[in-house]
């Protein structure tokens, strides 16, 4: 049976596009934000949006908008993805309401972007059929469509994650090495971007080289995908260390999730009602957390306080927080900020969408885990043609990444968010595998399709 044509594909593609970009665009409409609607992380990468165009410096300070008010100084506390994409927006200032309301018109663009694009790689390596269902797994996912409301990263993250598994599903160029180096420095220019929104994932470039693992240009991939990334992300860190100023007494982003992530359970001193933030409870939170040389003394105290628990904490535990249904990191469930209003809470349709997902999650991680490792097996001559396998161990290598790079640090739902895209294409897989095994093996043929 021959493969339906582009035609279809693209058919379906618009189709997932505009199932996502319903999701999203009535989840916009319909849910009431509690008030303020910008608040905790949102309000620092909005400062960061406002005193950029308004006044030239990148900082996260108030400055006049602070009672008393105070110097504005440059600072590289939240990374600049953002506060760039809300910049175009602040020529409306002082309407937050409407500000807000052009970055939720974006996130909905970029959702529904997010679903076409994943199902356009999953349609790649996989059946038309299972890519459909990758596509719409996206398009519908509660966690994915309810961070459409926030002022935060994930919703652009998820897209470029998305958009990194596409240009991949198009494969290593031939005709010379040209090609292909420009092809991985793609790669790594998207990575890059990637990390301009959530940096953790800077430290994945080199990493992603190893989806190509087996082919003979996996020490280039290696390679350029680092430098595409770094070309990207070096102009950031040279004006960070040109720029901010040294010895400013302000806190360091990664001291600061580092400590946050070393109190075992979320609870200071085993505290439930200090949960999920034990830092307020901490009297020496604030001084530890202004460089990592301050804040490792309390996280190896805490570990030799109790070296099993907290191994059992940092292997087991986070991950656990990490990957499970509700974000601790807010007010639970598929939420960080408090809605008044939902359309998760009042309309049929999304209630069912999601007590379904929410039933499915165990099984979807279970799926994507399993087919993490059998994507480096023999198993993967099921997974998709030989010139893009590629493409599942990449969702593999986003998945067991996110997971290990995080183990350092304070861990929440809304952190794996942006790799949902890699997850829901990772739980297909084992099913693809299993039913063309035993095609294969109905066949009498169960070696092929070739290794």
């Amino acid at each position: 049976m021959r493969s339906p044509g582009w035609l279809v594909k693209v058919g379906l593609a618009i189709v997932i596009g505009l199932v996502a970009g319903w999701f999203r665009a009535t989840t916009v409409a319909e849910t009431e934000p509690a008030r303020p609607a910008i608040r905790a992380d949102a309000v620092e990468y909005y400062l960061s949006a406002y005193n950029l165009v308004h006044l030239g410096i990148y900082s996260r300070s108030p400055g006049s908008l602070a009672n008393p008010p105070r110097p504005v100084v440059p600072d590289g506390y939240r990374p600049p993805g953002l506060p760039l994409m809300i910049a175009p927006f602040m020529a409306m200032w002082p309407d937050h309401d409407g500000i807000l309301g052009r970055v939720q018109a974006v996130n909905v663009a970029l959702g529904a972007g997010t679903a076409m694009a994943t199902f356009a790689a999953a349609a790649a390596v996989l059946p038309l059929t299972a890519a459909t269902a990758v596509g719409l797994a996206v398009a519908a996912s509660p966690h994915l469509v309810a961070f459409s409301v926030y002022m935060l990263t994930e919703t652009p993250a998820a897209f470029l994650v998305a958009l990194v598994l596409v240009v991949a599903a198009l494969g290593v160029p031939g005709g010379g090495p040209w090609r292909r180096m420009l092809f991985f420095l793609a790669l790594g220019a998207l990575i890059g971007l990637l990390a301009l929104f959530r940096p953790i994932f800077l430290a994945f470039a080199p990493v992603a080289g190893l989806a190509f693992l087996g082919r003979r240009q996996v020490l280039w991939a290696m390679l350029f995908i680092s430098l595409g990334a770094a070309g990207v992300v070096s102009p950031w860190l040279i004006r960070n260390a040109v720029s901010v100023p040294a010895g400013s007494g302000d806190a360091d982003l990664v001291a600061t999730t580092v400590l946050d992530g070393s109190y075992r359970g979320y609870r200071y001193n085993g505290d439930p009602k200090t949960f999920p933030y034990p830092r307020f409870a901490d009297p020496n939170f604030e001084a530890a957390r202004k460089s990592l040389g301050l804040a490792w003394p309390q996280v190896r105290d805490r570990i030799a306080a109790d070296p099993a628990g907290m191994i059992a904490w940092y292997l087991l535990e986070k991950p656990a927080f990490l990957l499970q249904w509700s974000n601790v990191d807010g007010v639970g469930d598929v939420f960080v900020y408090a809605v008044e209003r939902t359309p998760f809470r009042s309309d049929l349709v999304f209630r069912a969408v999601h007590d379904i997902y929410e039933a499915a999650h165990l099984v979807v991680l279970l799926l994507a885990g399993l087919a993490a490792v059998a994507v480096w097996t023999p198993l993967v001559r099921f997974a998709g043609p030989p010139d893009r396998r590629h493409v599942v161990r990449l969702a593999s290598l986003l998945l067991v990444f996110l997971v290990v790079a995080h183990i350092p640090f304070f861990t929440a739902t809304r952190y794996a968010v942006p790799v949902f895209p890699a997850l829901y294409l990772l739980a297909v897989v084992p099913l693809v595998i299993v039913v063309r095994g035993l095609a294969a093996w109905a066949r009498g043929s169960a070696t092929m399709p070739p290794a």
